[in-house]
């Protein structure tokens, strides 16, 4: 969660959350209604950050992050969510599928997103911004909405801000600048496990945006305990949007699977 995100905001509506907000575009001034899918790696989205580590800023940029070593743009791979951590792949098997690292005691050996190196640098790095949403949209494949493609929305219909990274992409031969950003996920909170995903965004306390923006100089293990320590839970509503295609059953978990899912709990 997710690839796919809606904004819809009146004129003005981002604003009143940011004093003095740049918004360059007047995107903010005239109004948002936007939909983007990170997995086609070229459509754009909204996202507030700092400029010169002082003035919020609305930004447009494409929705799946490219990072600084790519060769090319857009990057081979899925970024357009960015998890916390996950078990750590290991080499492929002799019949392809494939393996985790694990330790002495059997068990997967975590990695950690200040460590993954497509989003390690802008992570470390403090390149963080908010991502302005309305909606996420995601396939359901097990519990309540099962069958679906469902959009995760705020309960009262309000913008949400997850937190995101970002980086602007340079193009070696020609010098473009190619402006990226990354959802970040994590587990599941209750709401959205019990309707059918295995994570979720994330959001904090607007008291704490300053800080995640990078008024609070912090290092990567830092910043990760940060969010792990000020995560809130949003209140969601859920709206289907269509069926998913004949067949989805076949890509439902098995009950085991499901248990091995943690699922966040407020602290």
């Amino acid at each position: 969660m997710c690839s796919v995100i809606t904004v819809s905001s009146r004129a003005g509506q981002i604003g009143q959350f940011f004093r003095g907000l740049l918004d360059p575009e007047g995107a903010d001034t005239r109004g948002i209604n936007i939909r983007a899918h990170g997995f086609l790696k070229k459509e754009t989205a909204p996202v507030v950050l700092l400029q010169n580590n002082s003035e919020p800023v609305l930004a447009w940029k494409y929705f799946s992050l490219c990072p600084r070593w790519s060769k090319t743009w857009p990057f081979e791979f899925e970024t357009y969510n960015a998890r916390m951590s996950r078990p750590r792949r290991g080499r492929e098997s002799a019949k392809g599928s494939s393996l985790f690292d694990s330790s002495s005691d059997r068990e997967n050996v975590e990695e950690y997103i200040y460590s993954v190196p497509s989003f390690r640098d802008a992570f470390n790095g403090g390149q963080t911004c908010l991502v302005p949403l309305s909606g996420a949209v995601e396939s359901c494949y097990f519990g309540e909405s099962a069958g679906n493609i469902v959009r995760f929305s705020p309960a009262n219909d309000s913008v949400l801000f997850a937190l995101g990274l970002w980086n602007d992409w340079v193009n070696p031969e020609s010098g473009e600048i190619v402006p990226t950003f990354t959802l970040l996920t994590d587990d599941p909170d209750e709401y959205v496990f019990r309707h059918g995903h295995d994570r979720g965004i994330i959001s904090i306390d607007s008291k704490d945006w300053s800080d995640w923006l990078g008024q609070r100089r912090m290092s990567g293990k830092e910043r990760f305990d940060f969010i792990r320590a000020k995560r809130v839970q949003p209140e969601w509503r859920t709206e289907v949007e269509r069926a998913l295609k004949q067949g989805w059953m076949r890509r439902a978990p098995q009950p085991d699977d499901l248990k091995k899912i943690r699922i966040w709990k407020p602290a």
